[in-house]
């Protein structure tokens, strides 16, 4: 006799999944996260809703105010999830904005001011498939990273490393080049958090 797999949303596999969107969130890094923190704790989500509407910039209180309400007798359960995974992923994205920013500015100030700040970015590509992993060892062949754009043209970690290649001392939009590659990176990091908490939420509600 074959056992049927219960698909049941009990409080553990919601608490697995709010576990999976907090690996990725963090801790608060302001008051204003903390305090959101602490009224989400206490399961206050008026408190935690009234800071997410009076910081609306602010992804990490925004997240909060979806999982606050995030609970096994929820009906809108999976939507809160899925928003709430879209706003740690975009507390990440503006996380690695902040770092590559940093990092550029401490770049332009050295000795190589273009050679520092490519492998500032190049430290947030973490390859993820074999056409990473050959992109990578291409980086600096034009030719070649086109030719696997035309197969993955939609790839963001391509994106950065064609960027990358035009950004010469001598070039006259080398501040924008950077710019722009630091931009995809942060986004190629966003992509990258939003599928692994969208792969643990669905190992823990399926």
């Amino acid at each position: 006799m074959v056992q049927a797999v219960s698909t049941e949303l009990t409080p553990l596999k919601v608490q697995q999944a709010v576990n999976a969107i907090f690996e990725v969130l963090g801790e608060p890094t302001d008051e204003w996260q903390r305090q959101a923190l602490e009224q989400y704790k206490k399961g206050d989500a008026i408190a935690v809703k009234k800071i997410n509407a009076s910081h609306l910039r602010d992804f990490y209180c925004k997240c909060l105010g979806f999982l606050v309400s995030a609970t096994s007798t929820n009906p809108a359960l999976r939507k809160l999830l899925s928003a709430a995974t879209n706003a740690a992923a975009d507390h990440a994205q503006v996380k690695t904005l902040d770092k590559i920013s940093d990092g550029n500015a401490i770049a332009f100030e050295s000795s190589d001011p273009v050679g520092n700040a490519i492998q500032n970015i190049l430290r947030f590509l973490t390859p993820q498939t074999e056409y990473h992993q050959l992109a990578l060892a291409s980086r600096t062949n034009y030719e070649a990273l086109k030719e696997l754009e035309k197969e993955n043209p939609e790839d963001n970690l391509i994106k950065v490393l064609l960027y990358l290649t035009k950004a010469k001392p001598d070039s006259p939009a080398l501040f924008t080049i950077i710019a722009e590659a630091g931009t995809t990176a942060a986004l190629y990091v966003r992509n990258l958090e939003h599928q692994k908490i969208t792969d643990a939420i669905n190992t823990a509600l399926n």
